[in-house]
């Protein structure tokens, strides 16, 4: 039987030996998911695989187009070919015949789908195994590490407006669009990338060690939720100025915030509330280095997509400034780990090879 390869003879077998570590580490992070559920009696609800399906069919064919757009534009006005159609037409298919590329993805793209899964399953627990209790704590962190002041309240100075709180919920809004359009694009780099390697590999730690472990021992709300579990007044007037904003018909984050809690406070399978760290900042952070690895045009605009989501975050109640700050760090953290994690047991040596 012909092995599955393309002209660099790369076969199924190193696909899979490629893919080991992540595998590993995914499988034992959905054990851990199903066993902690089972204990406190989470059913693994179809809802989040149904949202990540619906995700899927709303996401791909955007991101597909973005792509062939996008490339058809650096065709026409950047390279100047003549045949910019025609020359497009050969990478796709090009691209197409590369097997073992999008055997490989594939693979990657099945094993990340588990990650998600495992953790908002695990997100969903955080609750449950630590009631919200550190939300006072960040409050007044925050408001010590930034000289008196609560960092919202500078930020609604310069950015309270109509169009700056807009803008800011429009980055926001681009988030999960954008994190699954870097997820899939490194799904789909060539399998023999490190660099591609290291991001799933920092992708897995940061959600996991952030979004679920961390999240959970430092289990907090945010400031949108202050109000609403007895904390007192602190951000009644953010939470105020951001219901003024949403009176005028524009982009808002209100309805999304009130949609959330009333998921936390009805008996659903679904918990999408966690403010420390804050997983945004953390994973917009590894995109930003990511980017970097692959053009300094793409980790300039991706530091800036960073930097806007860590204002955003803070201007629109979500997080504690300080939930920003650790989601930063944890982010380089996992992404120096997951380096050495890559090197050392991902078959890959300590050279960089390239997309």
């Amino acid at each position: 039987m012909r092995s599955l390869a393309v002209s660099g003879g790369v076969g199924l077998g190193f696909l899979l030996r490629r893919h080991a570590l992540l595998g590993l580490m995914v499988a034992a992070y959905a054990v851990v998911a199903f066993w902690l559920s089972r204990i406190y009696g989470v059913s693994a609800s179809g809802e989040k695989v149904g949202a990540l399906i619906r995700h899927f069919v709303t996401y791909v064919p955007q991101m597909i187009f973005f792509v062939v757009f996008w490339r058809l534009l650096q065709l026409t006005y950047v390279e100047r070919v003549p045949d910019r159609f025609g020359a497009l037409k050969a990478e796709v298919i090009r691209f197409l015949s590369e097997r073992e590329r999008l055997a490989g993805g594939a693979i990657a793209v099945v094993i990340m789908t588990i990650m998600l899964i495992s953790f908002a399953q695990l997100k969903n627990l955080i609750p449950t195994l630590n009631p919200f209790s550190w939300d006072v704590a960040f409050m007044n962190l925050d408001r010590t590490l930034h000289f008196g002041w609560l960092p919202h309240e500078p930020l609604l100075a310069v950015f309270g407006g109509y169009y700056s709180i807009s803008f800011f919920t429009g980055i926001y809004n681009v988030w999960l669009l954008l994190m699954y359009f870097v997820l899939l694009m490194a799904c789909f780099l060539r399998p023999e990338s490190q660099v591609r390697m290291q991001y799933l590999v920092a992708f897995v730690l940061t959600w996991a060690i952030g979004g679920n472990l961390i999240a959970t021992l430092f289990s907090s709300a945010g400031p949108v939720y202050f109000g609403p579990l007895g904390l007192g007044d602190t951000y009644d007037g953010l939470m105020q100025r951001l219901q003024d904003h949403a009176a005028t018909g524009a982009l808002t984050v209100v309805e999304t915030q009130n949609l959330l809690w009333r998921f936390y406070s009805m008996d659903t399978s679904i918990n999408a509330i966690s403010a420390f760290p804050s997983m945004h900042v953390a994973s917009s952070t590894l995109m930003a280095i990511f980017a970097y690895r692959l053009s300094r045009l793409a980790g300039v605009v991706m530091t800036l997509f960073a930097v806007s989501m860590m204002i955003g975050s803070v201007l629109l109640a979500w997080h504690y400034a300080v939930d920003g700050y650790a989601g930063a760090v944890i982010a380089i953290a996992c992404w120096y780990a997951a380096g050495i994690l890559v090197r050392r047991f991902g078959g890959f040596g300590a050279e960089l090879r390239q997309p």
